[in-house]
């Protein structure tokens, strides 16, 4: 699918922000026509008080209510004395009242209008009854403008239709990238870039070429995947996986000598592992098993972003695509500079949100039960354990992986609602979260390494629905292509809201239809029924932000509209999922080769460059002359008191013979320094060094660089230059006679 696509109509990517459409057109001036549409959309909306599904509704006696104050109830903007949200700094909105009246529109569909995050169509208090205003929307663009956004094509794959099992092993493939990790740093060199390179590069093309998996689970496959344990397993592998990748990535940071360039390609790509890891742990906070939400939260203190589930469940959820959330990005915003507040303002909310929890509960926010100091507490225990274990070196790697992942995460919450917003139907009370308010993305690859957190909408709206039956249907806001793809476009900002900004531009029309008309794109109610936007394991919790009335139970998991039979058909305004197969699949085989073929050529040039660039001399690793001092003085000592090697030193000048041991190791190390004794084989020739003598040598030099603090490759490099000089500094060695047996060790094999 195209990713620029659009008619000159639509071309609304200009820099200008596009200000929410209950006020967006008054305020530029645009004339007649947008005033009409603002006057329509700042109409005071009132809705037909209904039952539940399961209930019979009596259309004779259901009022009309101004749903303004109990939305705001419902969402938390209100707490239950009627008083301001505390995060949001407007004044309490004032409670309206409307008197009852009859409601004259009979709409067997009010549930699912509701559920899917927007009032019934327009309505007007008429000579004291309820009208519906249908006549003042004008569609400004086409539908096959519709169309193609909406559509995918791809080669016409898929995987939710194949049963359990190929589903579950699906799944499985959100673990290569860490794989990945370690065969890049193993390999070295620009090889320590692959999960990157992978991640960002390879992935993309591979969405835009595979395309969509758009089928949705039928009632009986729904249940018998949501019953499925093995769904859950899958999860399960992710916290330690992830604990074994960012412990090996420590453990190679600290004790391989490794370029800037390295160190920066095995940090940014275990950093960009964990960041895909977001599908599994988004998982994993919001299921209520125990396994489940304490490897979810564990997980995060791997990453250094422990507070993120608080602020995500009870906050995210309820102000999702509204300015009350720091986490739901506007047209015009920047990532580079929404990504650093996003991070703050949701610490700031969930430090809010857990203390209110801590007091509904009888406990301070600075009490020990603060699950985000406990959380904290784990990061700042794992950050001691790694210094332990490997050194000083391990700490700025375990931290800036952390904070890799961390904008991975705040970076896909800036796509996932770009430029949606939900009406505010009074002073900071905005309506129910819907189908509307996050942008949806059927790609069947980053679906199976994301655990389908890309089918978005479904999971706003109904966010206790396990990942396996979340739903995607392409009346949605839809992305042009994967997370992936849009994260790495984001990077771009012009490009970015070049591609993004007309298609905002889309589904505000839509939203300014459904409220109009009642349909999308000219069809009927294309969604299920049934809301939660707050869904958690602490039942007790959730009704402090969303009261349980706020919650509308599904009819069915199918939506009355049915798009499959209405495309067969022809109709307009639905998607069309299966063109330019033959030139996808070309293009799939091109990628293939192309990443073979960088693979063994284009990223050894890229390694051959790596090599090349300057690095530090081990002289200068070791410190230079203020380094390397102290550690020949300890290494002389122990020559010194060892019985094996003290012989050598008996009658002789000390402080001279240890200033040539200091010279020849500063000069054999690649510093400046001339060194002033005599050649090594005039030294040692007659010393008859034993072999053990020498293994004594060779352990006072390793025992010396680990009491300075040097790690295992420079002490590999320096034990390589002592062997190297063993034909000068050892002519007369003798066999070492084993204990064992009395046998001898030839020189060769020492």
């Amino acid at each position: 699918m195209p990713l620029l696509r659009q008619s000159s109509a639509a071309r609304l990517h200009r820099r200008k922000p596009m200000i929410h459409a209950s006020d967006a057109d008054v305020h530029a001036g645009k004339g007649k026509a947008a005033a009409q549409d603002n006057v329509e959309m700042e109409t005071l909306h009132v809705v037909q008080e209904v039952a539940s599904p399961q209930q019979e509704v009596d259309t004779e006696q259901a009022t009309v209510v101004h749903t303004g104050v109990e939305d705001a109830k419902a969402e938390g903007k209100i707490e239950a004395d009627g008083g301001p949200h505390p995060l949001r700094a407007k004044a309490a909105p004032q409670e309206v009242h409307a008197e009852p009246v009859k409601a004259v529109v009979d709409d067997g569909d009010a549930d699912a209008t509701q559920a899917a995050g927007t009032t019934r169509p327009e309505e007007k208090l008429h000579n004291g009854k309820t009208e519906v205003a249908q006549d003042n929307f004008v569609r400004k663009h086409d539908l096959q403008e519709f169309e193609s956004i909406q559509s995918h094509g791809g080669l016409g794959l898929s995987l939710t239709d194949k049963g359990l099992l190929l589903n579950v092993l699906g799944h499985f493939s959100a673990y290569l990238p860490s794989a990945l990790c370690v065969l890049g740093a193993v390999w070295g060199g620009a090889w320590t870039w692959l999960t990157f390179v992978v991640g960002w590069v390879v992935v993309p093309i591979a969405d835009l070429i595979l395309g969509a998996d758009s089928y949705n689970l039928t009632e009986e496959e729904e249940k018998k995947f949501a019953e499925s344990v093995w769904f859950r397993v899958v999860t399960w592998f992710h916290f330690p996986i992830q604990v074994a990748t960012v412990t090996f990535g420590a453990y190679w940071v600290a004790t391989h000598d490794l370029t800037w360039a390295e160190w920066l390609g095995v940090t940014f790509s275990i950093g960009t592992a964990e960041g895909f890891g977001i599908g599994c742990v988004h998982e994993l906070i919001h299921r209520p098993g125990t396994v489940d939400f304490v490897s979810g939260v564990l997980s995060l203190c791997w990453s250094n972003y422990g507070h993120f589930w608080i602020e995500h469940l009870w906050g995210h959820h309820r102000n999702v695509a509204s300015p009350l959330d720091p986490a739901s990005s506007d047209v015009g915003d920047n990532v580079w500079t929404f990504v650093p507040r996003c991070m703050w303002l949701s610490f700031v909310e969930a430090w809010g949100i857990e203390a209110k929890i801590l007091k509904s509960r009888g406990k301070g926010a600075l009490s020990v039960d603060n699950r985000i100091l406990q959380a904290y507490a784990v990061t700042a225990l794992v950050a001691g354990a790694y210094h332990q274990a490997f050194g000083l070196a391990a700490l700025p790697f375990f931290f800036a992986q952390g904070f890799i992942a961390a904008w991975i995460v705040d970076n896909t919450n800036y796509i996932e609602h770009y430029g949606l917003r939900r009406k505010e139907v009074s002073p900071g009370v905005y309506e129910r979260v819907g189908w509307l308010h996050a942008w949806d993305t059927p790609e069947l690859l980053s679906n199976s390494l994301l655990f389908k957190i890309q089918r978005h909408p479904d999971h706003h709206t109904n966010a206790g629905r396990p990942y396996q039956v979340l739903r995607t249907y392409p009346q949605a806001p839809t992305l042009p292509t994967g997370y992936a793809g849009m994260i790495a476009l984001s990077w771009f900002p012009p490009l970015f809201w070049y591609v993004m900004d007309w298609r905002v531009a889309l589904v505000k029309e839509q939203e300014r239809e459904f409220r109009a008309t009642g349909t999308l794109l000219g069809n009927a109610y294309p969604f299920p029924d049934g809301a939660q936007a707050v869904y958690s394991f602490d039942t007790e919790a959730d009704k402090l932000f969303i009261p349980a009335d706020y919650v509308v139970r599904a009819s069915s998991n199918q939506p009355a509209f049915d798009q499959y039979a209405a495309q067969k058909e022809g109709r307009r305004g639905v998607s069309q999922y299966g063109r330019n197969r033959s030139a996808r699949a070309a293009a799939l085989l091109a990628l293939v080769l192309a990443v073979s073929a960088g693979a063994v050529g284009g990223l050894r040039v890229v390694d051959h460059a790596v090599q090349a660039l300057p690095r530090p001399t081990l002289f200068d690793r070791l410190g230079g002359l203020e380094g390397i001092r102290p550690l020949v003085s300890s290494i002389y000592a122990k020559h010194t008191a060892d019985p094996l090697t003290a012989a050598w030193f008996e009658g002789k000048n000390h402080p001279v013979v240890e200033e040539h041991v200091v010279e020849f190791f500063a000069a054999g190390t690649g510093g400046d320094v001339t060194y002033t004794g005599r050649g090594m084989l005039d030294v040692h020739r007659g010393m008859q060094i034993s072999g053990e003598a020498f293994l004594a040598v060779q352990d006072h030099v390793l025992t010396s660089l680990a009491e300075h603090g040097y790690g295992q490759a420079v002490k590999d490099e320096v034990l390589g230059i002592l062997f190297s000089l063993r034909p000068d500094v050892l002519p007369d060695l003798k066999p070492i006679a084993t204990a064992a047996t009395g046998s001898a060790v030839e020189e060769g094999e020492l």
